[in-house]
Parts: structure tokens; sequence; C-alpha cells
């Protein structure tokens, strides 16, 4: 599974237009469809329900279920990428409060 299809299934249950999502991520009409129908061929159920005669979509439940876990998924996946950017640093950041700092760590410091 392409976390990238998370996004793009994010967005449409936000934004309800497959070319208005496309716009926001720079790319085609067709690579949103394909996204979405990756996702429900992988979950074996049906998550955006198009009514083309009235060109509206609407998310199922089970579209409204995954849209949740999404949610928490890129969550978890921003926080990841973040905490492994400082492991690459090789920098320790180390804070103190103020009292605690400018009164007991000189004399640590200087042993």
């Amino acid at each position: 599974m392409n976390t990238r299809d998370l996004e793009y299934f994010e967005a449409l249950t936000k934004i309800k237009n497959f070319s208005q999502v496309a716009a926001e991520f720079g790319v085609t009409q067709p690579t949103i469809t394909m996204a979405l129908k990756r996702l429900e061929t992988h979950f074996g159920i049906q998550l955006i329900d198009r009514d083309q005669s009235h060109a509206r979509i609407t998310v199922t439940p089970a579209g409204e279920k995954l849209a949740g876990h999404v949610q928490v998924i890129t969550a978890e996946l921003t926080a990841a990428e973040a905490e492994l950017a400082r492991a690459r640093s090789g920098k320790i950041r180390f804070g103190l409060p103020p009292i605690i700092g400018n009164y007991y760590f000189p004399t640590l410091h200087r042993r």
C-alpha cells in the first residue's frame, strides 16, 4: 500500500472532488482515481460512492472509518519523520528549567 494513496484519499474525503484533489497535489485526475481504486481493491470494499448523474461523490461508512484511521496514520508518519530527522542530526537536545540550569548546571559542568 502506498502512503500517498492514503493522502489522496484523505483529501478526497474532505474536498469531495477528484479534479480539485488532483490540482491540490499537482497530479492528474486519473492519478487520484487509480489511487482510490488501489485502496478499494486492497481493502475489498467501496470507499467512495460516485453519483455520475449529479457529478457528486459521497463517502461510504467504510470510507468514513478508513478516513479516521488515515488521520492517525499520517500523524504518526509525520511524527516518525521528525523523530528520525532529529536522530540523523547527531545532536542531543538537553533542556532544564531556568532555575536548575542557572544554579546547578554550572557547578556540574566545572567538574
